[in-house]
Formats: structure tokens, C-alpha cells, sequence
């Protein structure tokens, strides 16, 4: 029995619907309108309207600076977060970083005089702190903001493309979302016919310090998750929790991992004679993430490239085929044209 011509337009128009609302409602999705301005959902839920051309970017924090540069703007930027001005990488990529104007810091607080008197087509702000409130006083200037939360890798891919449709170039986004997926891949094949009691745990401590960790919600988390490493303290909840060393004795990582800007006077601490049973101290398997440029423990496509370094270490025979800093010379040369030694980047998880 054919379907007539009316049940075949009430298909249409159903389709047409169901479409439209897919679109309407994902979050990296711009609705153009007739007077060169678009209207997109930022990662805070937020309808932000963009007029084109997006020119002037301002970023307030490292992960958006770092994605930014991912995404090869770096030459649109007019402010970024003080911070940023002396990042080795954003330096070799981008030697005009130097002397683009400081906005300030995501922990120090961001300058907001000097923000609106860069005149910027967009902002990048974060949801933590006073990103919100910051967001809802540059709408009522009529200067668009988008609010990003880069904390999984996929929420890492989703800010991308929320950067690119709002700086007017969506395809940009596609490439460096197929570099991540290409490690991501990779690792997940090699450790993912690990047995349950194969599995390694594994300890992280944040640069606020040794007994400072992660929680189910960070980045971290999802780089020992990746690697195939249960984290001690996925059953935290919120941002970087402080911890007794009590509790680090108790959960008895085999692996623990520091962050590259944890003080040297912080890991001092592993030789307190209280925690010289801990697994991972007493089998000499603690490591400082290895990068010298860009973190790899900050929220940013690079952070996929930590859990690729984390799993050779956790389970070495299964990449001993593999040397990491071809890897992330291969990385860095797809992503910004330059390998990490052609930048001067070096590998070193040691703690000296």
C-alpha cells in the first residue's frame, strides 16, 4: 500500500521538525540572521548573538588560549590571560603573544576595565568564579561572550567547535577534534583488553599541592580513565579537593602523578617517612607531567597526549613499541605547524 500524499507531507514536516530542533538546540550551532549578526548556545546554556566579522578575540584563561591557538586564531587575539603572554608554546607559535594586552587571571581576577577597552567581536570566558556574572555585564555592553567548560575530552571537542562557529569558522574545529580522536584511539585499543585486576590505580596531585587532587569532574580524571587507570579519588566531587595524608596512605596508589607547576618544596613531601608505604612512592613509580611548554594536565586538546604518556608508564609492555616524543612531535607539528623540539619542548617526568 503506497502512503498518499498527505501522510507524505505530514512526513516531511516531521522530519523538518525533528531536524530543526536538533540544530536549534546543539550547543555549537550559530542561526544566521538577515543583519550579518548569528545566534548560537554556549556551554553555560546561553544564547549569545555574534556579529560578523569576529576579529578581535579576547581569552581570560589558559585552556581557552590554548584551544584558541589549536584552532590556529592566535592571530585574532587582542588580550589574553596574563599568563598566557609567556607561555613557551604560545611564544613559539605566535611570537606577537608577547606584547598582546594582559586582561588578568582567572584566579587573580580579570581587569575588566582594560577587557572593554580592547573593543572585542568576542570573549572567551570560564563558568567558574565570576565567568557569569562577567558574561552578563558585557552583554548588557553589547560585546558577545561565550562561557566554555572544557573538563572531559569531549567536552574538550565540544569547546572547540563553540570557538570556531562563534569566530566564524566552523570547519576548524573538524581537524583538530580527528588529532585527539587519533591518541585517544590509540591508547584505548592498547589498554582496552585489560582485565578488571590488571588495572593499576593511580593518584593525582594538583599544583596547589602533594595532598591537592582531582575529582570525577576534571580532566584528570578522564586521563587515568583513559589510560586505564582507576584515580583513587574519583569519588570527589567539585574541583581540586584537599586531602590528609592519612587519606593518601589509606588509598595506596601504584601510580601518582604530579602536576609540571607543583613546588619543588611540595614534593619534598614524598620522602615524609609516613608515606613510605604507599605503592607508588616505595616502587619509585611517581612522575611529573612531562611537558615543558603547554601543560598537559590543563584542559586542552594536548591533555590527550597525557594520557597516552600515563599509560606507557602504567603499562609499559604494552607500548614499548613506541617512543612518546615522536608522538608528540607528530602532535604538535599537526596541530601548530611546528614539532615540540622544533619549539625547544622538551620531555621530563622526573622530579629533580
Amino acid at each position: 500500500m503506497k502512503p498518499n500524499g498527505l501522510n507524505m507531507q505530514r512526513l516531511y514536516r516531521l522530519v523538518f521538525f525533528l531536524l530543526t530542533a536538533v540544530l536549534w538546540f546543539s550547543p555549537d550551532f550559530a542561526l544566521a540572521g538577515d543583519d550579518g549578526t548569528r545566534t548560537l548556545t554556549d556551554m553555560a546554556g546561553r544564547r549569545v548573538v555574534i556579529k560578523d566579522p569576529v576579529n578581535r578575540i579576547v581569552t581570560t584563561f589558559k585552556p581557552a588560549s590554548l584551544c584558541v591557538f589549536s584552532l590556529g586564531l592566535a592571530h585574532k587575539l587582542v588580550g589574553v590571560d596574563t599568563s598566557s603572554r609567556q607561555d613557551p608554546l604560545h611564544l613559539a607559535v605566535f611570537p606577537g603573544i608577547a606584547h598582546v594586552s594582559g586582561v588578568g587571571t582567572k584566579s587573580m581576577g580579570i581587569n575588566f576595565e582594560t577587557l572593554v577597552s580592547l573593543k572585542p567581536d568576542l570573549v572567551i570566558l570560564y563558568s567558574q568564579k565570576e565567568g557569569i556574572s562577567l558574561a552578563d555585564r558585557l552583554a548588557g555592553m553589547n560585546i558577545p561572550s561565550i562561557v566554555i567548560l572544557p573538563e572531559t575530552f569531549e567536552t574538550i571537542k565540544q569547546t572547540l567547535r563553540v570557538i570556531a562557529e562563534a569566530a566564524g569558522d566552523p570547519g576548524k574545529s573538524r581537524y583538530v577534534e580527528d588529532q585527539m580522536d587519533g591518541v585517544t584511539g590509540f591508547v584505548a585499543q592498547r589498554v582496552g583488553t585489560l582485565d578488571e585486576k590488571e588495572r593499576k590505580t593511580g593518584y593525582f596531585a594538583s599544583a596547589l599541592g602533594l595532598f591537592s587532587t582531582t575529582t570525577a569532574h576534571m580532566v584528570q580524571h578522564e586521563i587515568f580513565n583513559l589510560a586505564g587507570l582507576k584515580n583513587v579519588s574519583g569519588q570527589l566531587t567539585g574541583y581540586f579537593q584537599d586531602i590528609s595524608p592519612e587519606q593518601l596512605v589509606q588509598w595506596n596508589p601504584d601510580i601518582m602523578v604530579l602536576s609540571q607547576y607543583l613546588k619543588q618544596g611540595e614534593t619534598a613531601r614524598l620522602f615524609d617517612k609516613a608515606l613510605q608505604e604507599i605503592r607508588a612512592i616505595s616502587t619509585k613509580a611517581v612522575y611529573r607531567c612531562p611537558s615543558s611548554l603547554a601543560p598537559w594536565d590543563y584542559p586542552s586538546p594536548l591533555s590527550v597526549l597525557a594520557s597516552l604518556w600515563v599509560a606507557q608508564k602504567a603499562y609499559p609492555e604494552r607500548f614499548s613499541d613506541i617512543e612518546m616524543k615522536d608522538k608528540a612531535d607528530e602532535f604538535y607539528q599537526n596541530l601548530f605547524g611546528k614539532t615540540m623540539s622544533e619549539m625547544g619542548g622538551i620531555l621530563n617526568d622526573r622530579l629533580d
